[in-house]
């Protein structure tokens, strides 16, 4: 499982409750022994998925070293399912190394073409095809992890999501932060912020029984969120005078150079109706949050997501 990093937890805890067993957790990945239904019901807070195929010791730094990798995975590999669809491999690891990811993955593309008869196509000069079979190798510095990806898409690309604008969260924080509401059925929830609707429409999949309002001043925006989402009210609005008594209140407020809010006191202070605010922000807004007298900081979650480092702030009253 490949998650965003500082949501590990998160993405664990939604497993545990979904009845599947957590074997193990790192960096943007979780080794997880799972039920059947993890294919039909997976983790929202989940990037990706992949069934595992081998795993083997971690090789080195070393180009060289590397090389055993071939005999280990001629020796251990399990295909999940047959399958006679081309393929792609994508690659990654931890620390310092001699070769790169494309070394990885077309040794380990070899492999599984040899063992399965099927066609691989290497990144390292174009991009592979579709539709295709992706495969997935991680090197972590101690282990060799091997999956093949059971979607024709990873988990993070919502079939909801036909637009999207500058800004748009990354679905899987989307769902995070619902999870993080605990919204119940018949609460109203307001993204002040919404964009293009990205987490009201998953905190809508979540808890469908709640009532759900987003606003913002991009008439853009919500033409593109009403593309979304028809069962949510999208409508012009002042995040600092909000028209509605809410619940949740779930957003991502302006924070990068273009559309920049450094002090988010005045909407704190607007939303008073509220009992529970949840919000992706910068790290110098977050003094501003956790210091409101009105407001008492839950949680907080440091996450790296696009070359960028927000915070996934909870805050009560």
């Amino acid at each position: 499982m490949r998650t965003v990093t500082g949501l590990e937890q998160l993405v664990a805890a939604e497993l545990t409750t979904a009845g599947h067993h957590v074997i193990s957790i790192s960096k943007r990945q979780l080794v997880v022994d799972a039920t059947a239904s993890i294919l039909t019901d997976p983790p929202r807070t989940a990037d990706d998925l992949f069934l595992l195929a081998a795993q083997l010791d971690d090789p080195g730094h070393t180009k060289s070293a590397l090389q055993s990798v071939t005999k280990q995975l001629r020796r251990s590999l399990q295909i999940p399912w047959p399958h006679r669809q081309p393929f792609a491999v994508s690659a990654s690891y931890v620390g310092r190394r001699t070769f790169n990811r494309y070394d990885v993955e077309d040794l380990v593309g070899a492999v599984i073409a040899d063992h399965t008869g099927t066609t691989y196509h290497s990144r390292r000069t174009t991009k592979p095809p579709e539709p295709r079979i992706d495969w997935r190798v991680i090197l972590d510095g101690t282990s060799v992890h091997l999956g093949i990806r059971p979607f024709p898409a990873p988990l993070h690309r919502r079939t909801w999501r036909r637009h999207t604008v500058p800004g748009s969260l990354h679905p899987p924080v989307a769902a995070a932060m619902a999870q993080l509401a605990a919204i119940k059925p018949g609460q109203v929830v307001l993204d002040p912020f919404c964009g293009a609707g990205t987490i009201l429409v998953e905190a809508q999949q979540l808890e469908p029984g709640a009532q759900y309002v987003g606003t913002d001043h991009a008439e853009a925006s919500l033409r593109a969120a009403q593309r979304n989402a028809t069962s949510i009210r999208w409508q012009l609005g002042d995040a600092q005078r909000p028209q509605i008594a809410a619940d949740r209140i779930l957003t991502n407020p302006p924070w990068d150079v273009r559309l920049s809010i450094g002090d988010l006191t005045p909407y704190l202070n607007s939303w008073h109706d509220t009992d529970t605010v949840v919000a992706i922000v910068n790290e110098h807004q977050v003094a501003t949050l956790t210091r409101h007298r009105a407001w008492t900081s839950a949680e907080v979650h440091e996450l790296s997501l696009a070359g960028l480092h927000p915070r996934l702030v909870v805050l009560r009253r």
